[in-house]
């Protein structure tokens, strides 16, 4: 890059950096300063997470006329054109009331969080600008929250007051007491903890959960007191002992150089005994057709298995309700079976609204539900236009290119009458190049049914999955359709499966057997000239039929801070012995597998994104003259590259290993593999929030390849390794950097990157030169929608 090009893009930078400005002040208060600036700066050893923590957390305290109202804008024009802006219109009068009442909420704010011995101080600074007719002010708050408090001794004495109490509400206390004390190793609270009344409130939330789940029914959190000491009562005893006396000065000064605080839980005195009544389940009634003028009676009243159904017309078969009801008559209440019931009649499409309501009965320890349940329109109508870059694997294309792609569908919420779903789904798409002389280079319309039914049928599968707090389904899906690839081919397709799927807690898994489908191909000319310098595509490009069985698995679990995701696939296609001969065609037979694990850790507002996966697929020749299955079908293979794998290379320009060879269309354009390893590291930054929509930066890495599981002859080099030497020559190195705008419901992305190591590089001289040709404009732009992993 010559000293005249870097000079041309320095100019271009502060060409542009021009027309940025921070803030552009319209319609000022004439002749009196007003808030243009409010800072809060925290000062103090603390670790810098929690002072970046902290100063989110007293900003949103200040009051609401010294915060700086202003408006974010991307491009506008203000005497000239500007860019990533914010307009502070009609600003604040200054008041020194406001800047007070904002130290009265964040010291309040701070007490909270276990600083009691806090000093907060604010400076004020006006400046004049714009020939004097503006007076700006700069509001800068110091916090310094010192020593905070830290939890000491936590106690849980929630049957301690029982004077004037009956027989019957002392033991309904000691039942209390006792479930907490069995559930205190899940506590959120531990001493050595900063003292954090958000904490203890959680705690108390928690306590009050778990007397629900145990069948206190009207139990309440404001039945609760969570008490602290921060003197020490021993303090308050007087001793005449010299010794004790020492004894209790020195622990004295030891507590105001380590200020700790005892915590106690209780009840309220006289407790009302509907509140501490453990109730059992009375009647379960369901009313399927429920609306605000519904009458109070019903032409259908039926019961089936003890629940009582009540509906004016033959809308919902009776059978299917008591698969989603875990409330069972006789069982001691539980509010987490209360919800999972309600989780389960909202999943289903059929209902827009589910309100359940208890009846406890008067003088007793059991209660009747009521299940109101609002019916959705039967029928919904979608459409939808898409604009994405095309990451399917039946094309072989010559750079990037566009989709454009129009769905819609019909869906029926209620099919049959058993709150079945099913979905016809019509999709046109078109794939456009960059040459205007071949702007269009793939046609492709599709044709889709699919019946989800939430249970499993045929009735003997559900011996499967007994508990109704599992999730099941059983799944049909049907789709037909034709893909015009301009030069190379035309592929019809053909569709159908049967599965299942099972869901607990944070995991799923679903199988699909029988999956059938059938592939048919016509090869064009540019096809066959390909064929002819690379035979293995002859056997990866042709028509087939695959008979298989399909096994998915995802794992997700999320904290405050932290999200994993696993996830696992499986397949197997063929047909063993004679079976195969009714088959005109080739049938596919092979193995494929993959698994991928996905991590994210917050820090605080940046995150760390960690991704790794690998898939392996295995060819099972019938016999030693079966070439066609040596090799994966094309719509089985892997690929590499593009804008969610490995950003630093397009799309299917990544492999097989360290083969080196051409990427000419006439050649080989496209990359395939057998074997597929990757892993990928991203820290994403964030930058700035204009009024809602979030704007963040990333710096990534992404290392991993491409293999065929066999030798193949037109791509030397390109099977998976045997030895380390050959696996690290084989592996590729990108690096680079993004940006991200997060509009909240959709994220727009753009990553540039660079080849660090290329095994597959254009030229042999090239290959796994670190930074080979390094040039700044040199990098690989990828567009995206959402993050890569």
């Amino acid at each position: 890059m010559t000293v005249l090009t870097i000079t041309r893009y320095i100019s271009v930078f502060f060409f542009l950096f021009s027309f940025t400005a921070c803030i552009v002040v319209k319609n000022p208060p004439p002749n009196k300063p007003f808030i243009y600036q409010t800072n809060v700066h925290v000062v103090g050893e603390l670790k810098e997470e929690e002072k970046k923590e902290l100063t989110a957390g007293l900003l949103d305290q200040l009051y609401d006329s010294v915060r700086v109202k202003s408006i974010a804008k991307f491009a506008g024009w203000d005497k000239g054109p500007k860019l990533f802006y914010e307009v502070l219109n009609h600003p604040t009068v200054f008041d020194s009331l406001d800047a007070e009442k904002s130290k009265s909420f964040m010291n309040a704010y701070l007490n909270a969080q276990g600083y009691f011995r806090d000093s907060i101080g604010y400076t004020v600074k006006i400046d004049t600008a714009k020939g004097g007719k503006q007076l700006r002010t700069y509001l800068d708050f110091y916090v310094y929250p010192r020593v905070p408090t830290r939890l000491d001794s936590i106690a849980y004495n929630l049957n301690a007051d029982t004077a004037n109490l009956t027989v019957r509400q002392k033991n309904a206390l000691d039942t209390i007491q006792k479930i907490t004390l069995s559930n205190t190793g899940a506590s959120l609270i531990k001493k050595g903890d900063p003292f954090s009344k958000y904490k203890l409130s959680a705690e108390r939330d928690r306590l009050a959960e778990i007397y629900r789940n145990n069948g206190y029914l009207r139990f309440s959190e404001e039945e609760m007191l969570v008490l602290w000491d921060t003197v020490g009562i021993e303090f308050l005893r007087p001793t005449l002992d010299p010794i004790e006396q020492a004894k209790l000065l020195q622990e004295q000064a030891e507590r105001r150089a380590h200020p700790v605080a005892d915590i106690s839980f209780h009840l309220r005195e006289n407790p009302d005994s509907t509140r501490t009544t453990r109730y059992y389940i009375g009647n379960v009634t369901v009313y399927p057709e429920f609306v605000n003028d519904t009458v109070k009676s019903y032409r259908y009243v039926d019961t089936v298995r003890s629940y009582i159904i009540k509906q004016n017309g033959p809308l919902f078969k009776k059978k299917i309700f008591p698969h989603y009801i875990l409330l069972n008559r006789g069982d001691l209440y539980s509010r987490s079976n209360e919800l999972k019931t309600q989780g389960k009649f909202n999943a289903l499409n059929a209902w827009r609204a589910v309100n359940i309501l208890p009846r406890p009965r008067p003088g007793q320890d059991t209660a009747d539900f009521d299940i109101y349940l609002t019916p959705a329109r039967k029928y919904a109508f979608n459409t939808s236009f898409e604009v994405s870059y095309n990451r399917s694997n039946i094309t072989l294309a010559q750079g990037n290119l566009i989709g454009l792609a129009f769905n819609a569908g019909i869906q029926n919420r209620n099919f049959v009458h058993a709150a079945n779903q099913s979905g016809l789904n019509v999709r046109f798409g078109t794939e456009l190049n960059a040459d205007i002389h071949n702007l269009i280079q793939t046609r492709q319309v599709n044709l889709g049914y699919n019946l989800q039914i939430p249970r499993l049928v045929p009735k003997f599968m559900r011996q499967f999955s007994k508990s109704k707090e599992n999730t099941t389904a059983s799944l049909l899906s049907l789709n037909a359709g034709r893909t015009d690839r301009r030069d190379y081919f035309n592929l019809s397709t053909l569709n159908a499966s049967w599965g299942y799927q099972f869901g607990w807690r944070n995991k799923q898994i679903t199988f699909r057997f029988p999956n059938i489908e059938y592939n048919y191909l016509v090869r064009k000319d540019s096809l066959e000239e390909l064929i002819k310098k690379n035979a293995s595509y002859k056997y990866i490009f042709n028509t087939g039929v695959v008979v298989s069985m399909l096994a998915n698995y995802s794992d997700a679990k999320s904290t405050d801070r932290i999200t994993r995701l696993l996830t696992a696939t499986a397949e197997l296609s063929g047909i063993p012995g004679q079976l195969r001969n009714a088959f005109a065609t080739n049938l596919y037979r092979f193995v494929k597998a993959d698994i991928e694990y996905r991590h994210t850790k917050k820090y605080f507002r940046n995150a760390l994104a960690l991704r790794g996966f690998f898939g392996i697929g295995i060819g099972m020749p019938f016999s030693r003259y079966d070439s066609a299955n040596r090799f994966l079908p094309f719509f089985r293979e892997y690929f590499a590259g593009g804008p969610n794998s490995m950003r630093a290379w397009s799309l299917r320009k990544l492999g097989p290993g360290s083969a080196i060879k051409s990427f000419d269309r006439t050649d080989a354009p496209d990359r395939f593999g057998d074997v597929r390893l990757e892993g990928n590291a991203e820290y994403r930054i964030f930058l700035t929030d204009y009024r809602g929509i979030g704007i963040n930066t990333a710096v990534f890495t992404d290392i991993g390849n491409i293999w065929f599981l066999r030798d193949n002859p037109d791509f030397p080099g390109g099977r998976i390794p045997g030895t380390l030497q050959k696996f690290w020559k084989d592996i590729a190195i990108g690096l680079g950097t993004g940006l991200r705008v997060d509009f909240g419901f959709f994220k727009f992305r753009l990553d540039y990157a660079y080849k660090v190591k290329d095994p597959t590089p254009k030229v042999a001289e090239a290959q796994n030169k670190w930074f080979n040709d390094w040039q700044l404009l040199n990098g690989q732009l990828q567009l995206g929608i959402d993050y890569p992993f």
